[in-house]
């Protein structure tokens, strides 16, 4: 009789201990399969233009940030320390301005969803305006951050160097305008300018001020502009024209050709074959094959 009742006593008790079990492994399922915090990868990439570049010439940082997922980001910011022989023209983000404080430049981002089809998410740009000041090798770093954990944080940073050549020059005169090794198009402003071309076939046109223009290697226009101009031809073959005012026009290496124009201006050939024509003002030429007044 007491192992019956041992038995049927047994059987209530085992179902209370499998029930009891049960609970225990749905408790631990429901703690392994709590949701994991969201991240998100940022990668940040950064470009300079041009490179190299000329002491006193304008440098441009495009910088490039994107979210590779899986998570959508929140507080994207860019973080970027320049280089301490730089002047900051401007920087610029996705949302206007951004902040600056000393040689520190902070822009917000803000939002980014994923990069792809599926998601919608698009690059987002910061760009950095600055003039070096004095020749050699910048390095500039950018970092980005959000609020989400990044699951690979070695693509947080880059960086981009660029090597800074001697300011240009024209008869001695620090350049306010320069151009590079390629074709340009270099346009002067209201006021006085120093503009310098080099290596590319450039067109060179002067504004209001009294200007002083050196052209390049390469065979170059140059319009000067409506006040006293001074204009000095490149070893290529070179075409100066003068415009408004009293304008002195030399050519150089090459076959050049000068004209004057409206105001009384000197013409004066290099040492290549070249033709001078006078405008309407009273002009003076000299050193050339082949002119005419």
């Amino acid at each position: 009789m007491r192992r019956l009742a041992s038995g049927a006593a047994g059987r209530p008790l085992a179902a209370a201990s499998g029930g009891a079990l049960l609970l225990a492994l749905f408790t631990l399922g429901g703690v392994g399969s709590a949701a994991q915090p969201a991240t998100a990868n940022l990668q940040i990439k950064k470009s300079d233009s041009p490179d190299p570049v000329r002491a006193g010439q304008q440098l441009t940082y495009a910088i490039g940030v994107e979210n590779e997922g899986p998570a959508p980001a929140t507080g994207v910011t860019v973080t970027d320390n320049l280089p301490k022989r730089v002047d900051l023209v401007s920087a610029t983000g996705p949302a206007g301005a951004c902040a600056v404080q000393g040689g520190k430049i902070t822009c917000p981002v803000g939002a980014l969803k994923p990069i792809g089809v599926n998601y919608g998410g698009a690059p987002a740009t910061v760009t950095i305006v600055v003039v070096p000041r004095s020749s050699g090798t910048i390095s500039n770093t950018a970092v980005v951050k959000g609020d989400q954990k990044d699951p690979a944080p070695g693509n947080n940073k880059a960086t981009a160097t660029t090597q800074v050549l001697t300011a240009a020059t024209c008869r001695g005169v620090l350049a306010t305008i320069s151009g590079t090794a390629a074709d340009d198009e270099l346009i002067g402003t209201p006021g006085p300018d120093v503009i310098v071309a080099f290596g590319g076939n450039d067109r060179i046109v002067a504004e209001a001020g009294r200007d002083l223009i050196c052209a390049g290697v390469g065979n170059d226009y140059v319009g000067a502009g409506t006040a006293a101009d001074k204009v000095f031809g490149g070893a290529g073959r070179d075409r100066l024209l003068g415009r408004g005012g009293p304008d002195l026009l030399k050519g150089s290496a090459g076959n050049d050709v000068l004209k004057g124009g409206r105001g009384s201006d000197r013409l004066r050939g290099g040492s290549g074959f070249d033709r001078c024509l006078g405008g309407p003002g009273r002009d003076s030429l000299r050193g050339c094959e082949r002119g005419r007044r």
